[in-house]
């Protein structure tokens, strides 16, 4: 053997044996993970699915679907827990068993006004419940919009629910529920889609297909809070890991974070089921916005309002502007960017990551859109002010307003926005 195929054979070994190393590493991590739950292994056999579009054919049997999908887990876990955990959200005596709360905000909710002016249909986020915007709707109904808060296949009942759910699930249930409050409205009243996070990625999914398909009735307004438009690409590497669950006693790698169900409207708890499939949505929705693009049917989407952090943790801050916001045509739209707090005692502690979007958006254009950023008056001041980048005017015409606020004190950033 040569000298050279040695070296080649000495590392590829070692690659090998690095590889390895760290894969053993990871498992025995995630084995030493808090040991599943009940909640945590049911699959809730009574929830929406897509191959039940033909049974479920409106909000009032979703609804009906509903009641007995939570009878049916309590029922379950009545069976099958021994001991409750004091705080868990699941426990029936507990402080945040979402019962107790005069409004279980992890069920379908709907808000009609008096003088109904239009409809909003509002999709929470991944791992969250409709609880997430109900005060969006809210404030939408005191200005005469009938909003309809779906909760989306998987959520509201126990973490076990995120690791069956599919893509598709969430997609027939937003199609739905568009349907129906499409139908309750009048041809002049507009419909609205607003989205928080993945259910953001969901609203403009099916705008997209509503383009296509003449059954879809299209929205007229979107309104996104931190669209979930792209995830981390690992997230790719979901399935495989998840495949390797089912192997005797590693279960565990199923799931990515394994806690207390304390909330009692959002899961801790989160299954890799659940990464994969949002990564599968963002990814078809990008293959989406490409053939729209090519086929130059994108100046047919309405406008958009989108609020988001320049800094999140959860979601890439900076997807929005190259998937969606560059490709829009001039129709008004506009997207807010809440900046960090840049006081001079605070900036210090920046990262880069939190100029790269600002910079994206001061730096490009004119855009076809508004941008306004919510950003200190100055380094010496905690004050902040709203600079507005109007649609096809150079970056460098700021229209700079003060808003009369200032950053609440240790609070530095609003990360994945939730209003």
């Amino acid at each position: 053997m040569t000298p050279w195929k040695i070296l080649v054979l000495g590392v590829v070994c070692l690659v090998i044996g690095a590889v390895s190393g760290i894969l053993v590493l990871y498992i025995q991590m995630a084995r030493g993970r808090a040991d599943l739950e009940p909640w945590h292994r049911l699959k809730p056999e009574g929830e929406f699915t897509a191959r039940r579009i033909d049974e479920i054919k409106d909000l009032e049997a979703y609804a009906a679907l509903e009641d007995r999908l939570f009878e049916d887990i309590a029922e379950t876990m009545s069976r099958e827990v021994e001991a409750w955990p004091v705080l868990s959200r699941l426990n029936p005596s507990s402080s945040t068993n979402p019962s107790t709360f005069p409004r279980n905000w992890n069920r379908s909710f709907q808000f009609e006004p008096d003088n109904v002016v239009a409809g909003a249909l509002l999709l929470h986020g991944l791992s969250d419940s409709p609880y997430s915007l109900h005060a969006i709707a809210e404030h939408l109904q005191s200005r005469g919009v009938m909003c309809v808060g779906l909760r989306l296949p998987g959520h509201g009942g126990v973490p076990g629910g995120l690791t069956s759910v599919r893509m598709e699930d969430w997609r027939a249930a937003v199609r739905l529920a568009a349907q129906d409050v499409r139908r309750r409205l009048d041809p002049s009243q507009p419909l609205i889609l607003v989205g928080y996070s993945n259910g953001a990625a969901l609203a403009l999914d099916y705008t997209l297909d509503a383009l296509n398909d003449e059954d879809l009735p299209a929205p007229q307004r979107l309104v996104f809070f931190s669209p979930a438009f792209a995830v981390d690409r690992i997230a790719a590497l979901a399935r495989w890991q998840r495949l390797f669950s089912g192997l005797p006693a590693m279960e565990k790698l199923a799931w990515t974070d394994i806690l207390p169900e304390y909330d009692p409207f959002k899961f801790n708890s989160f299954p890799l089921r659940a990464g994969e499939e949002i990564y599968r949505l963002t990814t078809d929705l990008e293959r989406k916005l490409e053939r729209l693009e090519r086929d130059g049917r994108l100046g047919h989407l309405p406008p958009v309002l989108s609020f988001q952090s320049v800094v999140d943790a959860t979601v890439p801050a900076k997807a929005s502007l190259p998937r969606l916001y560059s490709r829009l045509k001039a129709n008004g739209s506009r997207l807010v960017l809440f900046d960090v707090d840049r006081e001079a005692r605070s900036a210090a502690f920046l990262t880069t990551e939190a100029n790269r979007v600002l910079s994206a958006a001061e730096k490009g254009g004119p855009w076809s859109f508004d941008i306004a950023i919510v950003t200190n008056h100055s380094p010496e001041s905690d004050q902040v002010e709203l600079r507005t980048i109007r649609a096809g005017v150079p970056v460098a015409e700021l229209e700079v307003n003060d808003l009369g606020m200032r950053w609440p004190r240790g609070v530095y950033s609003l990360s994945h926005v939730a209003l």
